[in-house]
Formats: C-alpha cells, sequence, structure tokens
C-alpha cells in the first residue's frame, strides 16, 4: 500500500502540472489587470471613473464570448507518458490510481477531476494559498472558490457556467462528499477536500464506491421491478396514481404502513414507474432544490413531527413528493397547496406474495412459491432478502454437485425471520418432529390438523373469500389444557417445526407488570415481535394473562380488566399461529375460548403410552443396559417430562458412577427422586420387583 501511495501523489502532482501553468497565466493577467485600474486611476476601495472605464474594457471579452481564460488543462507529451507509466506500475501493485479509479467507479468528469485536483494543491503546499488569494484579487481568500474553479480553464462563457452548476449543492463532488465549503473562509466561501477525500487522493487506501456516494439518493436497481411485485398495494390503484403523476393533476402520494420495507419499495416503485430518480429527503441544504434540479421524486418517511418550514417547502415545490410513514400524516396545508391522493397499503394476499416468490426465485415450483407464501407473511424486502440468501447458501453448498436455491430457501426463510432479538420472548428453534409426539391417535391427528390450517389458511382467506367475513387479523389460535408434563409444549414446537416457523415462547415475568398501563405496552411488543419474526406464538401457563375478568369491586380491578380485554382484542387481531397451554382450562375468559379454532385437552399418559415413551426416551448416543424392564416403568404414573426428567437424572448417576451403561438400579433411584419432586410417595407395590435396587442403590 506504501508503494500505492507513492504512485498517487506522484500522480496528483502530475495532473496539477497543466493546472500550475493556468495559475500562472491567471496570476499574469490579474497583474495586468491590476496595472491596467492603477493606470485609469483606480485609488483603494474608492470606485472612480477611470475604474469603472478600465473595468468595462476588461469585459468586452465576456460580452463579446470570447474565451477568456487559458483553455483545457490538457497534460503535455512527456506527461501524458509519465502517468502512463504510473498507471502500469499501479496496476503492477495491484491497484488503480485514486483519480483514475474515482472517474471509474463514480464517473466524475474531467473538469471535476480537475477541482479534486486544485482544492488539493493546499493539502500538498500552503503557498498555494497566497496564489489563490492574488488570482482572485482577494488577500483574504485562501482556497479556491466557484469562479476560480470555473473560470480558470474554462474555454467559454457556456462551459464556465455550465461548471458552475457543476459545482452547486446537487453536483457529484458535493452530493458525494468530496468537497465541501470551507467554514472558516468569508462568504460566500471557497471549497476543501473532504478528509476521506485527502485521505483517499494521497492514499489510495479503500473502494471510491465504499468511501464516497450520495447519502440522500435511493438505490434503485436492486428493488422491485415493477409495481406488481409489491404485494402491499392495488396494482390498478398504483396505475391511476402513476397517470395522475404524469398528467399533473397529483403532485403528492401518501402511502401509510408500520413496516419499513413496504415504505421504501412503494416510493421506489412509483419513482421507477415515473423513470425518475428517488431522493430521501434530507435537512441539509434545500432538498427541494436539488431533486428538482435532478429531475428526481422527493421521499419524505416522516417519523414524528414535521417542522412548519418543511411543510411550507414541499407546499411550494413543484417536484413530486411520496410521503410515507408509520402511522398517518396529513398536513392540511399540503392537501391545500398542491394535489394529494393516498395509495392504500393492503395486507398482502397469499397469490400477490406467492407472485412476489416466483419473481425473486425463479427456480422455484409453483407449488413451494405458494407454500413459502403459506407459511410466512413475508412481502417486499423480506421475500428479496430471503431469496438472497437462499443464492449465497447454495453457492455456498456447491460441492461437485448443483444446489439451487429452492433447497436452500426454509433456512433463508428462517434467517430472515429472525434478524430481530425479541426481549420479552424466548426464541426456540424447533428440534422435535412428530415421531416424539406420543398421544392418542385423535389427539395427534388434531394437532397435526393445526400446522395444516395455517398453511390453508391463507388460501382459504384470500382465493375463497373468508377473509371478508373476519374482523380479525385471521390466523390459527388453538388452547392446549392439561396437567404440567403432559406434552403441550412439546406438541407447540411440533407444530411450529412442521411449519418450519420458529417459535416464540412468551416470558411472563417480561410482560406482566405492577404499573397501569405498562402490561398492555409488553404485550404489544410481545404480538410486534412475533409478527416480525413470523413465528408461531407460545404462551405457557396462559391462565395467568388471558384469566376470566372479575367484578369491579377495587380500582385494580377495573385495570386488570383493561388488560385482560386489550389481550382480547390483539389476540384477535394476530394474523399468524397462536397456541395458548394451561394448567386450569376453567379459568380462561370465555370470550378468548370462542376464537380458538382447536381446544385440546391433553391427558396424563396412558400404559402404552408411557412404554412408548420410556422405549424413545434415552438418545441414540446413550449407553443403555439391555435388561431394562419397560413393563415396570410404564406402569408408573408419570408424564412424559417425569419420564424425560427420569431418564436424565439416571444417566447422571450412571456418569458419577463411572458405569458403562444406564442400568436399572440407575432408574430406580432416578425415578425414586422424581416422585420426591413431584411431592409423591414411590409405595413399596410400586416398586416390587425392584425394591432392592432402591435398598441397595439409595
Amino acid at each position: 500500500m506504501a508503494r500505492l501511495a507513492s504512485l498517487a501523489l506522484a500522480h496528483l502532482l502530475v495532473r496539477l502540472r497543466p493546472l500550475h501553468r493556468a495559475l500562472r497565466v491567471a496570476s499574469a493577467r490579474r497583474a495586468a489587470a491590476t496595472e491596467r485600474l492603477i493606470a485609469a486611476g483606480a485609488a483603494g476601495d474608492a470606485i472612480t471613473p477611470g475604474h469603472v472605464t478600465a473595468v468595462l474594457d476588461q469585459l468586452e471579452d465576456l460580452v463579446a464570448h470570447v474565451a477568456f481564460s487559458t483553455g483545457p488543462a490538457a497534460l503535455g507529451d512527456d506527461e501524458v507518458g509519465i502517468e502512463a507509466d504510473l498507471r502500469a506500475r499501479g496496476a503492477a501493485a495491484g491497484g488503480r490510481l485514486p483519480l483514475d479509479a474515482l472517474a471509474s467507479d463514480l464517473g466524475l468528469t474531467p473538469f471535476e477531476l480537475e477541482a479534486l485536483t486544485l482544492c488539493a494543491a493546499p493539502e500538498l503546499d500552503r503557498d498555494y494559498e497566497l496564489a489563490f488569494g492574488f488570482v482572485l484579487d482577494a488577500p483574504r481568500r485562501r482556497r479556491p472558490d466557484v469562479d476560480l474553479l470555473a473560470g480558470l480553464t474554462a474555454a467559454s462563457l457556456l462551459e464556465r457556467i455550465a461548471r458552475r452548476a457543476a459545482l452547486a449543492p446537487h453536483g457529484a463532488l458535493r452530493r458525494m462528499g468530496l468537497i465541501q465549503l470551507d467554514p472558516t473562509e468569508p462568504a460566500p466561501g471557497g471549497f476543501v477536500l473532504t478528509p476521506a477525500a485527502s485521505a483517499y487522493l494521497l492514499s489510495g487506501d479503500g473502494a471510491p464506491r465504499d468511501l464516497f456516494h450520495d447519502r440522500d439518493s435511493v438505490d434503485l436497481t436492486a428493488a422491485v421491478a415493477s409495481p406488481e411485485s409489491v404485494p402491499d398495494v392495488d396494482p390498478h390503484r398504483f396505475a391511476q396514481l402513476i397517470a395522475a403523476l404524469r398528467r399533473g393533476d397529483v403532485a403528492v402520494v401518501a402511502a401509510f404502513t408500520p413496516r419499513p420495507g413496504a415504505r421504501r419499495d412503494i416510493a421506489v416503485a412509483i419513482a421507477r414507474a415515473l423513470d425518475r430518480p428517488l431522493r430521501r429527503w434530507s435537512p441539509d441544504g434545500d432538498a427541494v432544490a436539488c431533486a428538482s434540479v435532478l429531475h428526481a421524486v422527493l421521499w419524505l418517511d416522516v417519523e414524528g413531527d414535521v417542522a412548519e418550514p418543511i411543510i411550507e417547502r414541499l407546499a411550494s415545490a413543484a417536484v413530486p413528493v411520496v410521503v410515507t410513514g408509520a402511522h398517518p400524516w396529513r398536513a392540511p396545508r399540503l392537501l391545500e397547496a398542491r394535489g394529494y391522493a393516498e395509495l392504500a397499503v393492503i395486507a398482502p394476499s397469499h397469490a400477490a406474495r406467492a407472485a412476489a416468490w416466483q419473481h425473486a426465485l425463479p427456480e422455484l415450483a409453483p407449488g413451494q412459491a405458494r407454500d413459502l407464501a403459506a407459511r410466512y407473511r413475508f412481502a417486499g424486502r423480506e421475500i428479496r432478502a430471503a431469496a438472497a440468501v437462499a443464492r449465497t447458501s447454495a453457492r455456498l453448498l456447491t460441492n461437485g454437485e448443483i444446489v439451487t436455491p429452492a433447497r436452500c430457501v426454509d433456512d433463508a426463510c428462517a434467517t430472515v425471520a429472525r434478524a430481530g432479538s425479541p426481549r420479552h420472548a424466548a426464541v426456540i428453534t424447533p428440534r422435535r418432529d412428530p415421531g416424539d409426539l406420543v398421544l392418542e391417535p385423535e389427539l395427534r391427528a388434531r394437532v397435526a390438523d393445526i400446522a395444516a390450517f395455517a398453511r390453508a389458511r391463507a388460501r382459504v382467506d384470500d382465493a375463497w373469500g373468508f377473509a371478508q367475513r373476519l374482523t380479525g387479523g385471521g390466523g390459527v389460535k388453538a388452547l392446549f389444557a392439561g396437567e404440567s408434563g403432559t406434552g403441550k409444549t412439546l406438541a407447540a414446537e411440533v407444530v411450529a417445526g412442521e411449519l418450519g416457523l420458529a417459535m416464540l415462547k412468551v416470558d411472563l415475568s417480561q410482560v406482566t407488570s405492577k404499573w397501569v398501563g405498562e402490561t398492555e405496552k409488553n404485550l404489544a411488543a410481545v404480538f410486534a415481535e412475533a409478527e416480525d419474526c413470523h413465528a408461531v406464538l407460545f404462551f405457557d401457563e396462559a391462565d395467568a394473562l388471558f384469566g376470566s375478568r372479575a367484578d369491579i369491586r377495587h380500582g385494580s380491578d377495573r385495570y386488570a380488566n383493561l388488560e385482560v380485554s386489550y389481550l382480547l382484542q390483539r389476540f384477535d387481531d394476530y394474523a399468524g399461529v397462536a397456541i395458548l397451554a394451561t394448567n386450569l382450562r376453567d379459568k380462561i375468559d370465555a370470550a378468548f375460548t370462542r376464537r380458538f379454532h382447536f381446544v385440546l385437552a391433553f391427558p396424563r399418559p396412558a400404559e402404552n403410552q408411557r412404554r412408548q415413551m420410556w422405549s424413545r426416551v434415552f438418545p441414540p448416543a446413550t449407553p443403555v443396559s439391555p435388561d431394562l424392564d419397560l413393563a415396570w416403568l410404564a406402569r408408573l404414573d408419570l408424564t412424559g417430562a417425569g419420564i424425560t426428567a427420569a431418564a436424565e437424572t439416571a444417566s447422571l448417576l450412571a456418569m458419577r458412577d463411572g458405569a458403562p451403561s444406564v442400568t436399572m438400579a440407575h432408574l430406580v433411584r432416578a425415578i425414586a427422586r422424581q416422585f420426591q419432586r413431584e411431592a409423591r410417595v414411590l409405595g413399596p407395590a410400586q416398586l416390587a420387583p425392584h425394591a432392592h435396587l432402591l435398598r441397595d442403590g439409595a
């Protein structure tokens, strides 16, 4: 890199040579002009008739459109050769000369490179400041200003005017953060390199696209291809508004949704349909003027109160404006002054999501696209992000065989869905499958129906029209009731696994609060987190939150009932899969019970089910003695959770004892401890015929 830095400096000095020659010519011209003014009777700051006559004589060339400058800063033949050699040495060093890289990557013009070089001169030697002050006839000026940069080598008045425009705030040099006005100079001020530009020109470290960019410009190339690929808007309404924007009947289009990605997609789709650039509103500079000069659409994403000067500026502007926000914002002054229309942001239909999936990943089979659309309520940016992750994963997995993104899309969806880190719930990645679910056949089938209903829900709502009959958000809700350890959490995990979704287990200690209104606030965050994660929402011990409303006898009863009422409304609006588990079904408010698609009772396992549980409770890697008495184990009244806990305790006992495997002796002692934990007594009749194992080992 040190070698590239020396080449960068050498190249900058070569490019400075013709500008140095131009400064000599400009300095001589300034000296001659000063002599003429003195000869005409100019006296200090006073303006004399002779002074005016001399000045008008100097302006004859301007009004006659005669070239008034030195012409383009062309390199001499020897300098062209030096530059070619520097480029060859730079390529051999594995890099590019900074000025060449800026021209290639940022599309800078020869004049813009010339302006950068002239602004860099004082960085090389401070004496250039004296030269600038003399040429500008402004002793206090130390930096090249618009007049000097635009006129030093301009061959005509037209070129000089065009160069001045290139140095305006909307010009590439200032928009991309290469030059800026020197705040220490008297108004209107000269230009200096930004610290990043100075460092890059002198070292060549970094890539121009990483170092310099137009922060207010929105990239349109990697976003939506058409309004049809934005599943949040009605394409017919969208087309109407675009036609109205082109005619001038509408100047401001508003769209409001809490999803930031959807807001951006809508703004991008409007700009692309109008074939214009898109620029964000920025408090720095005049965003309206910049958008107007660049023939761009101006995008204002409202996050809070908007100051009156901004509203007034938008009201008096002529550029098309897109207003978005998480919540509606309608300024009467803006609505009064300009043609205003709103684009309704609708919940993406299943068909629209499937089409967006198919557009983002053409490799998907139609059935796979429909299934993804049913399981994940992704839209717009999330779908494109999942497609990009799937393509990356496919490239990484290729090892002598062709791996398509379609094979990786489920894992990609899980990655995108877990973009955030929930604060009020634990994210559980399902590891259990239906084979781990030991239940009566009918109950097991009902659990499987939950996942099947969730897959079918979107199509039933959209294609068959049931969404028009619903007052809530739809989704699938289930209540699991039964004693602790009977498999409620396991069943919820199996449902999530069948859908390919994570499970969000709500931590009640993080949700409930003694402070008025705080519980509702936390509940809102829980549902928002579940929607963002596209997860199965699981409430354990749900009776603590979803309990029956009480008669109002104390002030606290009123607030408790408000919490339940809020929860009822939010639960009804939730469009995903929500599962509640409770040990006390009768404590659940009846208003919630009516909203469940499934109310499943989980009884304690029967003997045949316990035998199945014991036969598969140990992981394959666990060494287990072949003489386990499964018939005796199955007769003991334990739940699935109790069996798992006893098997784990037995394994720990075996490891402690240094035994080669888990034996019946370890199991008998572990079961005795499990009964103690459950505050139950393991009597002699239950222990027979293995009571001696407990006496010998306890």
